[in-house]
C-alpha cells in the first residue's frame, strides 16, 4: 500500500486490519531495498524478527497486530509505506500475484498537512518539508502510479479516493471485496461505519490555503497526472461497485467535479 505521505495510508490500514483475512504491516520494511522485499519477509516469524536498517516502527505494535490474526485464515499479508510508489515495478516483479492499493487525496490537503507539520516545532517533521515539498511529492506519486499502470505489465492496482473512503467507507466495500476476493460481513461493516464516524468527529480542521499557496498549486501541480488519476478512479467506480445506486451517483459526482477542476 502506498501513496503520497499525508494521504491517509495509515488510516486505511486500520480499516483493512479489522478483516480476519487481511494483515497489513506498518512500514515494516521501509528502509529495505525493494529488490529484497519478497514474500518470505511476510511470514509471521520474519515480521517479528526486527533487524537493523529495516524500519523505525514499533515491534510491540506488530506483536499486538499479529496476535489478533490466525495465520491459517489470512489471504493477504503485506506492508504499507507511502514511498513504495517509487518502486512499484520492482515490487511487482519480486512479488508475483501481489495487489497494490494507492491512496489519492487532493493536493491542497496533502500540501497543507505537510505545511502544518513542518510549522509545528514539537512535531519532529523536517521544516524543509512544507507546502512546496508536499506538492512535489504528490506529483511524484501520481506520475509513478500512472507509469506503473501504463507499463503494460497488467498491474493489479486499486486507487482509493481519500474523501470517498473516509467519508463513506461502506460504499467502497464492494470494490475492495472484488479486488481482494474477500467477503466483508456485517460485523466488519459495522466496525468500519463506527470508525468513519470517529474519523469525522476527530479529524483536524484544515486551514484554508492563502493566495500564495493557491498560486503554487495552480502553477506547479501536475494537472495532467491528476486528470488521469481521477479518470482512473471514475472507471473503477463503474459497474455497480458501491453498495447503492445513490452511493454510486455521489461518488461519480465527486470525481467528476474534481476532474473538471483538474482539467481547468
Amino acid at each position: 500500500m502506498a501513496g503520497s505521505p499525508r494521504s491517509g495510508t495509515t488510516g486505511l490500514i486500520a480499516y483493512l486490519n479489522r478483516h480476519p483475512e487481511i494483515l497489513v504491516c506498518r512500514e515494516r520494511y521501509k528502509y529495505g531495498s525493494p529488490r529484497r522485499i519478497t514474500p518470505d519477509l511476510f511470514a509471521f516469524e520474519r515480521i517479528l524478527d526486527f533487524r537493523d536498517r529495516e524500519t523505525n516502527q514499533s515491534r510491540d505494535a506488530h506483536v499486538e497486530l499479529l496476535g489478533r490474526k490466525d495465520p491459517a485464515s489470512l489471504k493477504w499479508v503485506g506492508d504499507k509505506y507511502p514511498l513504495y510508489f517509487k518502486s512499484l515495478r520492482e515490487l511487482a516483479k519480486k512479488n508475483r500475484g501481489a495487489r497494490f492499493i494507492m491512496l489519492y487525496r487532493p493536493v491542497e490537503e496533502v500540501a497543507e498537512s505537510f505545511e502544518a507539520r513542518a510549522s509545528n516545532p514539537n512535531d519532529g517533521w523536517p521544516e524543509r518539508n512544507g507546502f512546496e515539498a508536499g506538492i512535489r511529492v504528490w506529483n511524484e506519486s501520481l506520475r509513478h502510479t500512472r507509469a506503473f499502470v501504463e507499463s503494460k505489465r497488467n498491474p493489479r492496482l486499486l486507487i482509493v479516493d481519500y474523501h470517498r473512503f473516509f467519508g463513506a467507507s461502506e460504499t467502497f466495500i464492494p470494490l475492495l471485496s472484488g479486488f481482494l476476493g474477500v467477503h466483508f460481513d456485517d460485523h466488519i461493516r459495522t466496525a468500519w461505519a463506527s470508525m468513519s464516524n470517529r474519523f469525522a468527529e476527530t479529524r483536524r480542521t484544515k486551514a484554508a490555503i492563502g493566495p500564495e499557496h493557491e498560486r503554487l498549486v495552480r502553477e506547479t501541480k501536475d494537472h495532467a497526472a491528476e486528470a488521469w488519476m481521477l479518470e482512473r478512479i471514475a472507471s473503477q467506480g463503474s459497474g455497480g461497485v458501491t453498495s447503492s445506486a445513490s452511493g454510486l451517483r455521489r461518488a461519480r459526482r465527486m470525481v467528476s467535479s474534481r476532474l473538471a477542476l483538474a482539467r481547468r
